[in-house]
């Protein structure tokens, strides 16, 4: 089969869930697969991504640029049918969320999540509806939709009307294969980021639904009774304000992905208190990096997490502040928490992920 995948979404310096999940597949399809030919379509902030230099990948680099949407939208639609004929494509897989409307093959695409639908407050009123319209429609005309949790499926069922027939859960991997550093060296990685042990670890980012300014509140009501900083790793979310903000958080900016384990290990803790997410790779990271989870147990992160992580009502200040007091006071059940986390890492892989989709597309390219 000729096989696309549409990755124009992509920015430079951008790491989270969906540019880790297009990295680490094709990563992973490229290895088991050699007998398919891929055609990678790239724009051209992103001309040098990461995919193996192996004889059956084509890069294909779009003359457009990701911070611009709208011409980005516009291309997908308009351009990337005309390529998709012009390479032959037996199908089309659009990694993120907006696949074409009208393809000369069949369509697959992955829905992260369902937030822009659920969460008015992520994104504009104006690129909220567009979204929504190119998702809705695109999935609609799509031969398979892929779910990365049950969560998911359900939650694109409930909100877009997709059928459940055609939609497949495949699980994303553990995080990346970066490896952790100890002793000097990860010293070395705490330092350049302003951070010193004892800490707990959180990421921040540009979403309201992250339930930063919870966690901020929390922390506020214990940090008499520890002597943890808070690590912010990222940056601060919109909905938080200055005065949140006291000597005793810190806040690294950006992070170079391969140096996230090493600040995730030397945490005491690593809190997600997220109020939504479709998947939640940070849990996956986290348990990689062998540090024990306090988590919500909000949307998909309790299928994800399993019994790896001492979960929490999001919406519950009280709850949270009882959380981290409890497994900051105790050690055995920080070690029960790592313990369970690494077994729970056992379910996911992303070699696992990467035959799941090539059997979805054999499913898709049957006319």
């Amino acid at each position: 089969m000729r096989i696309g995948w549409n990755a124009l979404y992509l920015r430079r310096g951008v790491i989270n869930g969906t540019s880790v999940y297009a990295e680490q597949l094709i990563k992973a399809i490229l290895t088991l697969d050699s007998d398919n030919i891929y055609y990678l379509y790239l724009n051209r902030d992103l001309a040098d991504f990461p995919a193996p230099d192996v004889p059956n990948l084509r890069r294909v680099i779009c003359p457009i640029s990701p911070n611009n949407r709208v011409l980005r939208y516009a291309y997908e639609q308009t351009v990337l049918p005309f390529l998709a004929r012009r390479h032959r494509l037996d199908l089309l897989h659009s990694l993120n969320t907006i696949a074409p409307l009208l393809l000369p093959c069949p369509s697959v695409v992955t829905l992260h999540d369902t937030r822009f639908v659920v969460l008015s407050e992520d994104m504009s009123a104006l690129r909220r509806r567009i979204v929504i319209f190119f998702t809705a429609s695109g999935s609609r005309r799509a031969k398979r939709v892929i779910a990365v949790s049950e969560f998911a499926k359900r939650e694109m069922s409930a909100h877009l009307r997709l059928s459940a027939q055609k939609i497949d859960v495949v699980h994303s991997g553990a995080g990346t294969t970066t490896p952790i550093c100890y002793g000097a060296e990860a010293a070395a990685i705490r330092a350049q980021h302003g951070v010193q042990q004892p800490y707990i670890a959180a990421i921040g980012g540009g979403y309201p639904h992250k339930n930063i300014p919870r966690l901020l509140d929390a922390f506020r009501q214990i940090q008499a009774d520890f002597p943890h900083d808070l690590v912010l790793i990222g940056k601060v979310p919109p909905n938080v304000s200055p005065e949140q903000l006291t000597e005793r958080v810190r806040i690294t900016g950006y992070v170079p992905h391969a140096h996230l384990p090493t600040l995730l290990n030397g945490a005491a803790l690593f809190v997600l208190p997220s109020l939504y997410e479709g998947f939640g790779l940070p849990v996956l990271e986290a348990q990689a990096a062998d540090v024990p989870l306090v988590c919500s147990r909000a949307a998909a992160l309790p299928e994800i997490a399993g019994k790896g992580a001492y979960y929490f009502d999001p919406n519950d200040t009280a709850d949270l502040v009882a959380a981290l007091r409890t497994c900051l006071s105790d050690s055995a059940l920080r070690e029960t928490l790592r313990m369970e986390g690494r077994a729970n890492l056992q379910r996911f892989s992303w070699a696992s992920a990467a035959r799941k989709t090539l059997e979805v597309y054999q499913c898709a390219a049957q006319r």
